[in-house]
């Protein structure tokens, strides 16, 4: 009985937390530094955990990187294809380094994942994608991406 309600309970919150972030994932209208996309793999039971790669347009060149963090908030587990939109890439090599943010999304087989990052530099990527598996997300999550190449 107590699972129950702590699950009820968590269900809830995660409802209601999806609801509240749909306009903290929502990029600027203005001209971003470069372009980003994402195919990363996630679990979560309260806490997650992240691993992917992705490849980085910049000045007409693209990039390879990775990507791995770790989060509070979801449970279950996913496939993410994301693209997005980069801002305040003065130089590459602030691209690389530990970005925090906030992301939400749902998952029943398939379903849609919005996500805002940003690094100690100042560089921000907000996220959209495809998500497959059965999975609910939100919540603070951190990041690790380092470019490859």
């Amino acid at each position: 009985m107590k699972t129950n309600f702590i699950n009820s309970v968590f269900t809830s919150i995660t409802i209601l937390l999806i609801a509240g972030c749909a306009s903290m994932t929502q990029a600027p209208s203005t001209t971003p530094s470069a372009t980003v996309s994402i195919r990363e793999w996630s679990a979560a039971y309260y806490g997650s955990a992240t691993a992917g790669k992705g490849t980085l347009n910049y000045n007409g060149q693209r990039h390879r990187f990775t990507i791995s963090g770790v989060g509070v908030g979801g449970a279950g587990g996913q496939k993410i294809s994301a693209t997005g939109k980069v801002y305040n890439l003065n130089n590459l090599s602030s691209f690389s380094g530990t970005y925090h943010g906030v992301s939400r999304g749902l998952t029943l087989i398939e379903g849609k994942m919005h996500a805002k990052l940003t690094n100690g530099s100042g560089v921000v990527m907000y996220l959209a994608g495809e998500t497959e598996g059965l999975a609910s997300s939100m919540g603070a999550q951190a990041f690790e991406v380092n470019l490859t190449d």
